[in-house]
């Protein structure tokens, strides 16, 4: 298969296979466990997990997994569950029927609701510990964490939780890692900030606040990168302020931080010479190189488009503050433990 037809191919699979069907042959197959629906996800778990986390939406035929912070398309699927190649996932499912079919089954169960029992200020003493594992103390983060008791299946948990946008918490302990009751990024303003700070999760975004001493700030907390989409980089260009990123220092981290300093070129590029920015995000769901995808539909030429990527903008990378370190949470914890 030529890399024209393999493309083509993907595409069809995509379109037409049920990533629904797909997840249902990984539990007959014995590597997940199905754990009913929740509004109108399907929730799948691995065998080992006392909960589900990777949500299934038959609607828009995509996957995400809460706990890895990752997601996508069927292709992507066989990929992580099966640690196939993007040619071997398109042979793949080549050979299986193309349409998507229905497979007979019960009506399935709808999945526990998770019951939120206590919302309190955190005092457990493991908590307590793995908040100072962390480089804070707990009255460092008091103004933003609480101690989150909630039930599933019978069971009870607990971790340090922080709120999110969607109405959710985001969970976190020294045992535990994941959302409840919805994911999505969450939001803090404080007092007068004149900029735009982006951190991946709750403690780069605590640790920011010991290491600088601010008492104005804006922050984006991602809760995954997977979170920072097009749609809400634009949104946050949209206002005008300067932006600061405090992404991690791997290769997700160099990939969104790239990823978001070419939009803001992009977008800075077109307001500079009359461009329109309403730009029309369903048509690059799928595509790969989504700005040369853009570029070709606001008909920018060739020639001009060299100018975009030496445009200046008002986005910086912070990651040279904690070169050598994981994360900003890392770094504060190389400082202060």
């Amino acid at each position: 298969m030529n890399y024209s037809d393999l493309k083509h191919e993907a595409s069809r699979i995509k379109r037409d296979f049920s990533i629904i069907d797909y997840f249902q042959g990984l539990v007959s197959a014995g590597a997940l466990k199905y754990e009913g629906m929740q509004g109108k996800e399907h929730f799948f778990g691995f065998l080992s997990q006392r909960t589900g986390s990777i949500a299934v939406d038959h609607r828009t035929n995509v996957w995400y997994d809460h706990a890895a912070g990752r997601g996508g398309d069927v292709l992507e699927a066989v990929q992580v569950f099966e640690n196939k190649t993007f040619v071997q996932s398109v042979q793949q499912l080549s050979d299986l029927p193309t349409e998507r079919i229905v497979i007979p089954k019960n009506k399935p169960k709808a999945a526990p609701k998770i019951k939120i029992e206590t919302v309190k200020e955190v005092s457990h003493p493991a908590l307590l510990n793995y908040i100072r594992t962390r480089g804070l103390e707990p009255d460092e983060i008091s103004d933003f964490a609480k101690e989150v008791h909630w039930s599933n299946r019978g069971k009870s948990y607990f971790a340090v939780g922080f709120p999110n946008e969607s109405g959710g918490w985001v969970l976190r302990s020294s045992i535990f890692k994941g959302n409840i009751l919805g994911g999505g990024i969450s939001i803090q303003v404080l007092r007068n900030p004149n900029r735009i700070k982006i951190f991946e999760g709750w403690f780069d975004f605590l640790s920011y606040l010991k290491m600088s001493g601010a008492t104005d700030v804006k922050a984006i907390i991602l809760n995954s990168t997977a979170n920072l989409k097009l749609s809400l980089i634009l949104d946050l260009l949209e206002e005008n302020e300067e932006v600061d990123l405090y992404l991690d220092n791997d290769e997700t981290g160099e990939k969104y931080t790239s990823f978001f300093m070419k939009a803001a070129q992009l977008y800075h590029y077109c307001c500079n010479n009359a461009i329109s920015t309403d730009w029309d995000l369903k048509m690059l769901k799928g595509s790969r190189d989504k700005f040369g995808k853009l570029i070709s539909t606001l008909k920018i030429s060739l020639k001009d488009s060299e100018d975009i990527w030496s445009f200046q903008t008002e986005v910086t990378d912070q990651r040279y503050r904690y070169k050598g370190f994981e994360d900003l949470n890392d770094f504060l914890k190389g400082r202060f433990i």
